[in-house]
């Protein structure tokens, strides 16, 4: 888990030019990220942006919730893990990028590696859950999901 958090620290302040980026605006929302060019939209609505990509998936949901800090992400992150079937979630390392603030966590279920976070916008009441699922093992698409997590921002 800290490895992540690392990569993330290291890779913030290089450019990763090796995957090709498409830009996305959910407006509802005020959100903007960047999606490698294999992804495809599959939902977006307003109660979910979906994309999937050549072997990854990723999913974002909004959530109302004014009250909601620091402290509570963590576990919040945990209860909508726990809605994922994944059988135990108990390690969550907190996380501030691009305006964000939140936690995040690292799972391996049935073969596939999930990346769980949960962002608050501070300046606002609505927040986001995000899950990046790929096959476990696959160090390019992990290098791609810090890319994702990287490119998500406030509009």
């Amino acid at each position: 888990m800290k490895t992540f958090a690392l990569i993330i620290s290291l890779i913030t302040s290089l450019s990763v030019t090796s995957i090709a980026q498409q830009a996305y605006e959910w407006e509802e929302y005020g959100l903007s990220f960047d999606l490698a060019d294999d992804f495809k939209e599959t939902v977006n609505s307003d109660t979910e942006f979906a994309a999937v990509g050549d072997g990854m998936s990723i999913s974002i949901h909004p959530f109302a919730d004014a009250d909601i800090d620091d402290a509570d992400m963590t576990a919040y992150t945990i209860d909508a893990a726990s809605t994922l079937s994944i059988d135990h979630v108990t390690d969550i390392d907190m996380i501030s990028i691009n305006g964000f603030k939140g936690g995040y966590t690292e799972v391996v279920s049935d073969g596939h590696k999930v990346f769980i976070m949960g962002l608050i916008d501070p300046d606002s009441d609505v927040n986001f859950f995000i899950t990046i699922t790929f096959a476990d093992g696959d160090g390019l698409a992990t290098q791609e999901a810090i890319a994702i997590c990287q490119g998500l921002h406030k509009m």
